[in-house]
């Protein structure tokens, strides 16, 4: 008996001493993490820490010493310029439960749906608000998304100015105490409270201050954000102030500062940054706002310009100005179509989370995938029936046994993590840069490859697979593989974590944004008519059904786009216009609510082309689309997004069209 005893003893002090390492090197490579990025971003312990935690605490985590809530943890990474679409993340139930159910008010205050957002709301609340109080950073957080969201439900209601700045006004103080007592530029600031903040300002009574949008577009431009975070928060900043001045009483005698010479010249520079910033990262956002109002203030321009006599500076402007309305007119027509506002009424974009899976789901799922049994996967160091319970989300997995159970299942250990691992946010900036120079055929794409080698850990198989990826495309571009190379290439990237007939099998599927891209990439060179091409079609559509179905489409909305397009395109070109026209209203739909551009132009090419061969074939049209409007709709959304190989297209297609429309009898 007593050896038995001893047995045990021994079995839990090593599964204590796996899930202490486990616990210690997560809070290592966090800390490691956030500390670097405060170092590069010249922040000090005081301002990434003021309303959120103590700078000892803040140290502590830094520091490896403490493991910080994910609530915390995002805030923090927030304040530092890092945004919430650079990540996979794995939560366990619980979390999963309370992330999803943010999500879903999300989405219906989105949709404006707000009866329904306001019911989850208020569940929520009472679930999670209530309970959490104000006295710790959770409870604050909490109640600060509580408020922000009420807000907007608010706003849609009709409630006053007064209301909606009391309630916007207790959200920002909730992390950002004594907001003007001190300029922005003293903080570390996150672009949810830069967002809460201008969003107050407006209801100010009396309205904003002028002042008060300068210092928050000073800060913004100040700041090194990512790109993406950059695009959220500098057009709308741009837009209020704006707005502002134009609707600010000039003082008696002189002209306000929207109309005067020198006023005009500083916003019309101000639109034109901030609309580019829009384009650069495929983003809507305020961006028919901007183009209405650099509109009026090219409009006043040239009047000005004709009444001094300057006719042919005001020719000049014309350029740009024709370009403005018809980008403007462009995206009121598709928005009026599809029975969207124009307006930016929605600041969800600021609080949607992608690439969040429950690490429950994830391990039962890809068992299964595998055709494991509980048995074989714990393999001696997880009793099966803690497995079992896991899997059907009655336990929350230990960290040391999440980690072996995912690197069995061919999955990376950091339950936090981006494309890359890496402690040095470099590597982040660095890949980004590399997926553009090698969409332009850039050459110094190779000169960033080798410098995101000398960054990233190479033992680690996910890093691996990324790197491996990246390479077999530079050597596509190259001209060193052919089709069948660059098929058998990127199936051994693929195989790095999961066997290519695991996918092929029917049955619900989890796979990494990284294997997805690789079977994308595979499929492009594949026999379109064989068995293998059109079971990973199946698998994709299977593998989203659940988002499209559950509300969740914004969570994913950015590898939808990218395989169901593809998807959709191929299933078009199979013949089935219907299943290829549902997706392509999805991605349009998704698109015009979240305010994403990248997509649009090649979703409306794709429906009316498959109306040009419905009519080829016969067939049925529910619809009249006129050729020549569409295909300017896509060569115009194309220059917006500046896609130049696409731009190129669609002048092809309209000037074919223009020809064979001039060579018929009239």
């Amino acid at each position: 008996m007593w050896r038995i005893l001893r047995w045990w003893k021994n079995v839990k002090q090593e599964r204590m001493e796996g899930e202490v390492m486990a616990d210690w090197m997560e809070r290592k490579q966090f800390g490691a993490y956030i500390s670097s990025l405060r170092g590069k971003k010249g922040f000090s312990l005081e301002q990434v820490s003021e309303g959120l935690c103590t700078q000892q605490a803040l140290f502590n985590y830094e520091n490896g010493k403490r493991s910080a809530p994910k609530l915390l943890q995002d805030a923090v990474l927030e304040r530092l310029g890092m945004g919430a679409e650079d990540y996979e993340h794995y939560l366990d139930y619980s979390e999963y439960i309370h992330w999803e159910a943010r999500q879903r008010i999300l989405y219906y205050i989105t949709y404006e749906e707000m009866e329904t957002a306001g019911r989850l709301l208020e569940q929520y609340r009472a679930t999670y608000v209530e309970k959490a109080g104000t006295r710790d950073v959770r409870g604050r957080l909490e109640r600060q998304f509580y408020l922000s969201m009420l807000a907007r439900i608010r706003c849609y209601e009709g409630t006053g100015k007064r209301e909606l700045y009391a309630l916007l006004e207790e959200a920002v103080r909730m992390t950002v105490p004594r907001l003007w007592e001190k300029p922005p530029g003293q903080r570390a600031l996150s672009l949810k409270e830069l967002n809460l903040i201008l969003e107050a300002e407006q209801y100010r009574e009396g309205g904003g201050l002028e002042e008060h949008y300068e210092e928050i577009l000073s800060y913004i431009e100040a700041t090194e954000l990512d790109g993406t975070g950059k695009t959220k928060i500098y057009p709308k900043a741009v837009y209020f102030l704006c707005r502002c001045l134009r609707e600010k009483a000039p003082e008696e005698g002189q002209p306000g500062r929207f109309h005067c010479r020198e006023g005009r010249a500083r916003l019309l520079r101000y639109c034109n940054l901030a609309i580019e910033c829009l384009r650069d990262h495929s983003r809507m956002y305020y961006l028919w706002e901007l183009l209405e109002m650099r509109g009026l203030l090219l409009d006043g321009m040239r009047e000005e310009l004709v009444q001094r006599g300057e006719e042919r500076k005001a020719e000049n402007l014309e350029p740009m100005s024709r370009e403005n309305g018809q980008w403007k007119d462009v995206l009121e027509s598709v928005y009026t179509e599809f029975g969207v506002r124009k307006e930016t009424f929605s600041y969800s974009y600021f609080y949607i989370e992608k690439g969040v899976s429950c690490i429950n789901d994830v391990i039962r799922i890809r068992r299964e995938m595998l055709g494991k049994s509980r048995e074989e996967l714990c393999g001696g160091f997880c009793d099966v029936k803690t497995l079992e319970r896991l899997e059907k989300r009655k336990t929350v997995p230990q960290r040391a046994t999440v980690d072996r159970l995912l690197e069995r299942l061919g999955l990376p250990r950091e339950v936090w993590r981006a494309e890359l691992v890496a402690e040095d946010p470099e590597a982040m900036a660095l890949t980004r840069q590399l997926r553009v120079c090698m969409n332009d055929r850039r050459m110094e794409a190779k000169e960033l490859y080798a410098r995101i080698r000398e960054l990233v850990p190479q033992e680690m198989r996910c890093n691996q697979q990324s790197l491996l990826h990246f390479e077999i495309n530079l050597r596509e571009d190259r001209g060193e593989l052919d089709a069948e190379a660059y098929c058998r290439a990127m199936r051994g990237a693929l195989e790095l974590t999961m066997p290519f007939e695991v996918f092929l099998k029917e049955g619900e599927k989890y796979l990494t944004h990284e294997e997805q891209s690789c079977i994308q990439n595979m499929m492009q060179k594949m026999d379109k008519s064989g068995g293998e091409f059109l079971r990973c079609m199946e698998g994709f559509e299977e593998m989203y059904r659940p988002f499209e179905e559950n509300q969740l489409m914004g969570t994913v909305n950015n590898m939808y786009e990218f395989i169901m397009k593809y998807v959709g395109s191929e299933r078009g070109n199979q013949g089935n216009y219907d299943q290829a026209d549902r997706y392509s209203g999805i991605i349009l739909d998704e698109c015009l609510h979240f305010r994403r551009l990248h997509s649009i132009e090649a979703a409306l090419y794709d429906r009316w082309w498959n109306d040009k061969k419905r009519k080829e074939e016969g067939l049925e049209i529910d619809r009249a689309l006129n050729a020549e409007t569409e295909l300017t709709r896509c060569l115009l959304f194309s220059r917006l997004d500046k896609r130049k190989y696409y731009e190129k297209f669609y002048l092809k297609e309209l000037e074919s069209l223009r020809a064979g429309m001039k060579g018929k009898p009239g």
